[in-house]
């Protein structure tokens, strides 16, 4: 049987309280990647900077199984009180006060852990690039479980409760630019309007019915296409947001979506196509939640344990497990009354939570073989 570990309550809010007032956006994380390696360094934990960016990786044991714990270390530049400035408004301070702490309980219980346990501090979850980054440095290496770690929105998962995954859906960017053929609006004969062979395509993405009981979405979010009221737009610019709760579900609605794209190219208009954006949904390990599942209820007994809410925000936690389908993976809801929501500057949660997440993800990470 396991016994709910005890950890310092002061040393996770030190952590909190820095790295909520010092936030830094994706890939320019320079000094809140120094506190981490000050707090490794005062803990004696080895660890190593990634090749060319920012962020760190540290190691605990030795042996098998290796499991890894990802915090997200970036923030949101955002207007506040009528300022802009970098706001931790997705909770990524929180989530490295957790993996801190974790690190604290192994370095001093080293007899809790079997096997070998990385800490990684990723960069730049927000722009969906930095667990894609982590992998191409070659640093992370071989993983058997890895865990992640998100605040929920209070409407999902109230404060005492927590999911033992988090149902993410895969997200995808098309961003798009449309040639036609600018003239006078007097001569709309001689020109080719880019407005409608965009509505065209529009019309299409909107009447996509894909035979699924799958959710999922296609919808413009942006056009942009000339300056003047007395002239046909030959150029203009798009954007579509796809979204959909499983990845072979994407991968059908991505092809449908690159069909309709090229069906509006004709001898009038072009269409030149980017992907950005692109996240995997979650790919379910039943090992790794029952993990966790257990390690919930042992902490907040059978109550704290609560059905996953599907989420139609995207995570690049999935990257790894998405990039290496024998790592089994999941990521610990906590519940901690957050409002009025993520991404918003004024959002704030109950910190409380924090010690009871440390808890489970040490629980968790202690079962784990």
């Amino acid at each position: 049987m396991n016994i709910i570990p005890a950890i310092d309550e002061t040393e996770i809010m030190t952590d909190y309280h820095y790295l909520h007032q010092h936030g830094e956006v994706a890939f320019h994380e320079h000094e809140t990647t120094a506190y981490l390696a000050r707090r490794l360094d005062d803990m004696h934990i080895a660890y190593e900077h990634f090749n060319g960016m920012t962020g760190l990786i540290a190691t605990l044991g030795a042996g098998s199984p290796v499991i890894a714990l990802r915090a997200d270390i970036d923030a949101l530049k955002q207007t506040y009180q009528n300022k802009l400035q970098v706001v931790h408004s997705c909770g990524h301070d929180g989530h490295m006060s957790l993996a801190l702490s974790v690190g604290r309980y192994f370095s001093a219980h080293p007899h809790g852990l079997h096997g070998t346990l990385k800490l990684v501090f990723q960069p730049s979850e927000e722009t969906g690039e930095g667990a894609e980054a982590v992998l191409k440095t070659g640093q992370l290496g071989h993983i058997d479980y890895f865990y992640g770690v998100h605040v929920r929105p209070q409407q999902e998962v109230a404060f005492g409760q927590c999911e033992a995954i988090i149902p993410h859906g895969s997200t995808q960017t098309i961003t798009g630019t449309i040639t036609g053929q600018t003239f006078h609006a007097g001569m709309p004969e001689q020109g080719h309007n880019v407005i409608e062979a965009f509505t065209r395509l529009n019309e299409k993405i909107m009447a996509i019915d894909l035979d699924t009981n799958v959710p999922y979405s296609a919808k413009a979010t942006i056009f942009k296409a000339g300056d003047s009221t007395n002239i046909i737009p030959g150029t203009g610019t798009f954007a579509l947001d796809l979204r959909a709760q499983t990845n072979d579900t994407m991968a059908d609605l991505t092809k449908i979506v690159d069909q309709i794209i090229a069906d509006v190219q004709d001898d009038h208009f072009s269409v030149r196509t980017n992907k950005t954006g692109f996240s995997p949904a979650a790919i379910p390990s039943k090992n790794a939640i029952g993990y966790m599942s257990q390690a919930i209820t042992a902490v907040l007994g059978q109550r704290g344990l609560v059905d996953s809410v599907p989420s139609a925000g995207g995570d690049d936690f999935h990257f790894y497990a998405y990039s290496h389908p024998e790592i089994q993976s999941t990521m610990l809801g906590l519940g901690c009354d957050l409002t009025p929501g993520l991404h918003v500057p004024s959002m704030t949660f109950k910190t409380d939570a924090l010690f009871y997440g440390a808890k489970i993800l040490i629980d968790a990470i202690s079962r784990t073989a």
